[in-house]
């Protein structure tokens, strides 16, 4: 009885082992597949892929060479009290002579705007800070939770928005291109 079982196992061992070759990678690709379902999560969107809707103001003089001087000189990102924020692409309608930094997952960014009319503030004899050089006049935009900075010395006036808690290094950053790229009054 030995011989006679031996070559029914010889027989059946190779289809086992067929059977399994076979199985054994079709659940491999099966359970990486339900994995990476099961696994895989919405991507969050970042600050290079989602554009950044600012709203527009008036900016007559945002065409001028002094504001395309301004803006192509300034830094690409920005040292905050909060750490370094990346200047942001703007969403369409893109508002003329404007750019920001930062504005992630739903943080006010710090916006710059070049070519703004004379602000009213200028008249009121509002008090001037000077911050490398430059003269700047604290105005009222009602944005609650920020301050509005403008120039009052330079050829085009310029305004930077800063969020509360940012610091005033926004401002000193502006300051050094502003010196460099418009001339004073």
């Amino acid at each position: 009885m030995v011989l006679r079982s031996a070559p029914e196992v010889a027989r059946r061992l190779p289809r086992v082992l067929v059977v399994l070759v076979l199985t054994v990678p079709v659940l491999v690709v099966t359970g990486v597949f339900v994995a990476s379902l099961v696994l895989v999560r919405q991507p969050v969107p970042d600050a290079d892929t989602v554009r950044l809707r600012v709203p527009a103001v008036p900016t007559p003089a945002a065409a001028s060479a002094d504001c395309s001087r301004l803006l192509s000189g300034l830094p690409g990102e920005m040292a905050t009290e909060q750490g370094m924020l990346a200047r942001r692409v703007l969403a369409d309608p893109v508002p003329p002579a404007t750019v920001a930094w930062g504005g992630e997952e739903g943080a006010a960014p710090v916006v710059l705007r070049c070519g703004l009319p004379r602000p009213a503030a200028l008249s009121g004899g509002g008090s001037m800070t000077v911050v490398n050089g430059v003269d700047w006049i604290e105005v009222e935009d009602g944005v609650p939770g920020s301050r509005t900075w403008v120039t009052t010395d330079r050829a085009v006036y310029v305004a930077i928005t800063v969020p509360d808690g940012v610091g005033t290094a926004p401002i000193q950053d502006v300051s050094r291109g502003v010196k460099i790229s418009l001339v004073s009054r």
